[in-house]
């Protein structure tokens, strides 16, 4: 009977001689890179949204004068005209099929070349919405885990996501890639300001973190856990917005470290995603089944979906 040690040299005389064992080949094909290039998906068997109605607005972003709004339980994307209130409707329906695209919807953007960014847990995906419907572009491949915070830099070239699996922050190109590592920061939220620098919240004790994308230098600047359980984040002009969803509020922050509840109570109820403009914030809460618009002067509540 050959000894263990016969058998690793028989191993290794059959082996060519630039291979070493437990190492890949000199000669070995370099890494697949085409299944994280942009790829065109159908969703299949979508809801039908006729007499739907919002039932669990998870996250909410706003480009001009639209809204946008994931409803983890449509699945799906709504969207309205501000001031319309009678007049929404879906933009991207979701399908009750487990694992396939637009079945647990997390976060919604707009892309800068029009549409939506969608990031989609179900499939590890995220998708590039062209237009209102079925058709979606799938841009990462699968790569990432649980996407629930996305974020678009300036320039309109990269997508920023926070992985909740991954407990990081990635990076890929805005038509499409393999994701790159950014930061570790488990992000539940993201926001750009103007200057470039990315903020995030997380359910840690380093609450608000300060990203800097070139560098990848994590800074935490609203430390020691003031909020119960934040879910959402907005940079706003010289401000930030942070959503408590246990505390039942809103928190405001500011560069340098600041932080105060701004809004507490009735109508909120579990506020979770966050957006703003320069006149109000608008926060998805899931537990009130609505969107919620707070003046940002005033303070002053309406319901818009």
């Amino acid at each position: 009977m050959y000894s263990f040690a016969a058998f690793l040299l028989a191993v290794g005389l059959m082996l060519p001689s630039h291979t070493v064992i437990g190492q890949e080949s000199q000669e070995s094909p370099a890494p697949d890179q085409s299944r994280y290039t942009a790829k065109p998906v159908e969703i299949p068997s979508p809801i039908d949204a006729e007499g739907a109605e919002v039932n669990y607005p998870r996250a909410v972003s706003i480009r001009d004068n639209q809204l946008f709004v994931v409803d983890l339980d449509l699945p799906g994307i709504w969207t309205q005209t501000l001031g319309k209130e009678d007049a929404k409707s879906v933009f991207t329906p979701g399908t009750k099929l487990l694992r396939r695209p637009m079945n647990r919807p997390w976060c919604v953007v707009p892309h800068p070349d029009g549409g939506l960014l969608i990031g989609d847990s179900a499939t590890r995906e995220i998708y590039h919405a062209k237009e209102t419907g079925v058709k979606l572009v799938a841009l990462n491949g699968g790569y990432l885990g649980i996407p629930m915070a996305l974020a678009v830099d300036s320039a309109g070239e990269s997508i920023y996501v926070g992985d909740a699996e991954r407990r990081a922050v990635f990076r890929l190109p805005i038509a499409g890639g393999k994701p790159e590592l950014v930061a570790r920061v488990n992000a539940r939220g993201l926001s750009f300001d103007a200057d470039g620098a990315l903020w995030a919240i997380t359910p840690d004790a380093d609450a608000v973190i300060k990203i800097d994308v070139k560098s990848g230098e994590a800074v935490t600047v609203v430390g020691d856990r003031p909020y119960q359980f934040p879910n959402g984040l907005v940079w706003a002009g010289e401000e930030g917005f942070v959503t408590d969803g246990y505390g039942k509020s809103i928190w405001r922050f500011t560069a340098d470290g600041k932080t105060e509840k701004w809004f507490e109570g009735e109508p909120l109820q579990g506020p979770v995603g966050i957006t703003a403009d320069d006149e109000a914030v608008y926060v998805a809460d899931p537990r009130s089944k609505q969107v919620f618009r707070l003046d940002r002067k005033t303070k002053a509540v309406e319901p818009t979906l």
